[in-house]
């Protein structure tokens, strides 16, 4: 540095340093943004999951096979919900639900019933 201020070269190799440092943090911006996003997505899809199932659980007995696809919104998004419940085994039906967005992001829970005599054993 002169006596009467900055050199271009100075100017020039601060712009760049600048302009780098402010590249490496905006592109850790919009990975940390998309990142809570998905967790945002996945976490209300796990809470459609777990209410589905909750639904079927208070069922009783538990009924026949079945499967549906129903479309559901939690906070202003779309979700799709496909619940199905089949045999496992002679006395078993296995409950799957699979909750999922256009996100690509998708949760599935399963959860297992023991028919024993016609009664129910969870």
């Amino acid at each position: 540095m002169s006596s009467r201020g900055f050199t271009i070269v100075e100017v020039i190799v601060a712009t760049v340093v600048m302009v780098v440092v402010l590249g490496v943090l905006a592109m850790a911006l919009r990975f940390f943004f998309k990142g809570s996003r998905t967790l945002e997505l996945r976490q209300d899809a796990l809470t459609l999951a777990v209410l589905e199932v909750g639904s079927v659980e208070i069922l009783d007995p538990v009924p026949e096979p079945y499967s549906t696809v129903r479309t559901d919104t939690l906070m202003g998004r779309g979700y799709s919900v496909r619940t199905t419940l089949a045999w496992s085994g002679d006395e078993t039906r296995l409950l799957t639900v699979r909750v999922s967005s256009g996100d690509s992001v998708s949760v599935e829970l399963y959860r297992q019933f023991i028919i024993s005599n016609r009664e129910e054993s969870r």
